[in-house]
């Protein structure tokens, strides 16, 4: 088997050599979009029917910058979608596997990896290369998709077939720009799985990070999110504190990291998206199995989870202030998808926020410019979607920031003033207005991290 003459630049920019990515949602779809647009030849497998209609009509299934001119180019072009994995199997050289990976009470929910895997190895043929690419517990792929493949086909790995692990490391909002920035850690069973995996991520664009083995890819990209999670939840931690102590956090955090060892985080109303509420668990899992309970990144997670709840605290404590009842009360939210620029509303944190208000008894408008209203109605229920922030605050007692979209960072804490009732509170859960503009145009102001008492003392504000 030489997988270097199958999978060589020259072949992935004429369209010799075939790429098959399975999976096309917030990682497949910029992936194959960006492959195609470098000339590869690519088949977007994906299950979802709705789904591959839209993407036939050239229409996103998902919000990314600069993915809608990317696949007007090349849908039906250098990328075509099916949802005939064995047949995109046997059609391709390279197959990449860019499905979900859900983690459950029970663990990490592996079926969708498995399912793919089987699906591949009844199109695999000698000379092709497979490349796991979900976020997976490490050993995944040696140890499940690897037999599957094997017991499937009648082919061995690295004999026959090449097998790798490349995980996406991708910021939604930012995919097409990191796919070709961000390093690709490239971990194979043997020498020609690696070099057939890098070339395809050399071919991509960025620089590629070759490990000695799957494994220590895998735990790689765990290692990248449960970092990130640890550190909001000390951001978190500390806005807490400044809370008590009438500290401002933001203005604590910025002084902090002038020095040229600290790089606090900023804290928020809470952490959401598909990775970092799921690896910490995921790696929790994995040590159990090891006799080992992890204490850090379990607690950090449980701090990370109680921030919604701390903002609905806030949420009361203005109510009090207003000298009003939350029950019967209009409430505004603004942003439902869990990360600024980003239509993806999978574990946001506006889901327990939302259930806490309804609990309240407060009406519940809800704002952003991105999200779809089937996902607005899957995930929170029946609930009223304005995409315009102005009409969406017109009439309201209380605006809760939940994500930070560029939108609301325009609005003034006057245009507030002007659209909402009199007195009206603004909640603050990512440090988008400035607590002092906000007191200032007479409205109340609640903030993670952000004390009114700081303002009233420190500031003199009167």
């Amino acid at each position: 088997m030489d997988l270097a003459r199958k999978v060589s630049l020259s072949h992935l920019k004429t369209g010799q050599a075939k790429v098959a990515i399975v999976g096309l949602g917030h990682v497949g779809l910029p992936f194959a979009a960006l492959l195609a647009s470098r000339g590869g030849s690519v088949i977007g497998v994906d299950k979802d029917e709705t789904l591959l209609k839209k993407l036939i009509k050239g229409i996103r299934t998902i919000y990314e910058p600069g993915l809608d001119r990317l696949l007007k180019k090349v849908v039906n072009r250098n990328l075509k979608v099916t949802r005939e994995l064995v047949a995109a199997a046997r059609e391709s050289s390279v197959v990449v596997i860019t499905v979900g990976t859900p983690v459950t009470k029970k663990g990490p929910d592996l079926r969708q990896v498995k399912s793919a895997s089987a699906e591949v190895a009844n199109g695999l043929a000698k000379g092709k290369t497979v490349i796991l690419s979900s976020t997976v517990p490490p050993g995944t792929t040696e140890n499940i998709v690897k037999p599957l493949l094997e017991n499937r086909s009648h082919l061995v790995a690295g004999r026959d077939f090449g097998l790798a692990y490349c995980p996406e490391r991708l910021v939604e909002g930012q995919a097409l720009k990191e796919l070709k920035a961000v390093p690709h850690i490239v971990g194979g069973i043997d020498v020609q799985s690696v070099t057939a995996a890098s070339t395809l991520f050399k071919f991509l664009g960025g620089r590629v990070i070759e490990v000695e083995s799957p494994k220590i890819a895998e735990m790689a990209k765990i290692f990248d999110n449960v970092y990130r999670d640890v550190n909001i939840a000390l951001a978190n931690e500390l806005a807490l504190i400044c809370e008590k102590l009438g500290l401002d956090t933001i203005k604590t955090i910025r002084a902090c990291n002038t020095g040229p060892r600290t790089r606090v985080l900023t804290p928020g109303c809470g952490v959401g998206g598909s990775c970092l509420t799921k690896d910490p668990y995921m790696l929790a899992e994995v040590s159990a199995r090891f006799s080992f309970k992890p204490q850090l990144l379990t607690t950090a997670r449980k701090t990370n989870e109680d921030m919604p709840n701390h903002l609905v605290a806030l949420v009361k404590s203005a109510y009090r202030e207003l000298g009003k009842a939350v029950r019967g009360s209009k409430i505004t939210i603004l942003g439902l998808s869990f990360k600024k620029g980003t239509d993806d509303m999978r574990e946001t944190v506006a889901k327990p926020i939302v259930e806490h208000l309804r609990r309240l008894g407060a009406k519940i408008v809800t704002c952003d410019p991105y999200v779809s209203t089937e996902d607005v109605k899957r995930i929170l229920g029946k609930l009223e979607l304005i995409r315009n922030p102005i009409e969406a605050m017109r009439g309201s007692d209380c605006i809760i920031v939940v994500t930070d979209h560029d939108q609301y960072a325009r609005l003034t804490p006057q245009a507030l003033a002007e659209c909402l009732n009199s007195p009206a509170a603004v909640v603050d859960g990512r440090h988008i207005f400035d607590p002092l503009e906000v007191l200032k145009s007479g409205l109340i102001f609640r903030g993670v991290g952000r004390p009114i008492r700081f303002y009233k003392e420190v500031c003199k504000f009167d």
